[in-house]
């Protein structure tokens, strides 16, 4: 007979869903938006405007009232980033940015699917290994989201909102990861408990 997980696994689960759905939303808005690096430029004395900001994709020019000029695709070059554009170093930055955009989408896609696969867990009684699933996931999704912000951290200087999003998300994300392979062990060690019982009552 098919059972649901206990009440205790479930409710660990389903606040490792809610961790992991705060962390997706988070890693989203952060890998989305411009201001993992922003650039300061000075009009007089102590006076200053934030002139450029850029992320893995695009970067961003303002003008000094603080109005917004545009915006240019990194693949049409290095524009308003920390470096000059004309750089003999340009294609190995352009690279870099690219990887570590790679690296955080699919750690973002693996955020997903885990978060997704814990809430099944968290109502239906999967075979004993499926339920170690969602919190390899996660595991894989922490490994990506961390190994692209390193990689960008080799061109980027986190110094904006959106990157902080990103680090909490994936701070959460770690959370989430733990609360699910918690919960993931008990539902297996209580299915596997279940089996030899049944087994020796045959």
């Amino acid at each position: 007979m098919a059972l649901s997980p206990d009440s205790m696994s479930q409710k660990i689960a389903l606040i490792s869903v809610a961790s992991g759905a705060i962390a997706l939303l988070l890693v989203c808005v952060g890998i989305g938006t411009p201001n993992w690096y922003l650039e300061y430029t000075t009009i007089s004395g102590s006076n200053y405007y934030k002139s450029e900001s850029a992320n893995f994709f695009y970067s961003c020019s303002f003008a000094s009232d603080g109005s917004f000029n545009q915006c240019i695709n990194r693949e049409d070059g290095l524009t308003y980033y920390p470096y000059d554009a004309s750089a003999a170093w340009m294609n190995d930055f352009s690279d870099r940015m690219r990887n570590a955009a790679g690296l955080c989408i699919v750690g973002i896609l693996f955020l997903a699917i885990g978060v997704v696969l814990t809430l099944v867990m968290t109502f239906i009684y999967l075979p004993k290994w499926l339920n170690l699933l969602p919190p390899a996931l996660l595991f894989l999704a922490c490994l990506f989201m961390l190994a692209g912000m390193a990689e960008g951290a080799r061109f980027l200087s986190y110094n904006g909102y959106s990157a902080n999003l990103f680090q909490t998300g994936h701070l959460l994300t770690m959370f989430a990861l733990f609360l699910c392979a918690f919960a993931a062990g008990r539902i297996y060690f209580s299915r596997t408990t279940s089996d030899r019982v049944n087994t020796v009552q045959k």
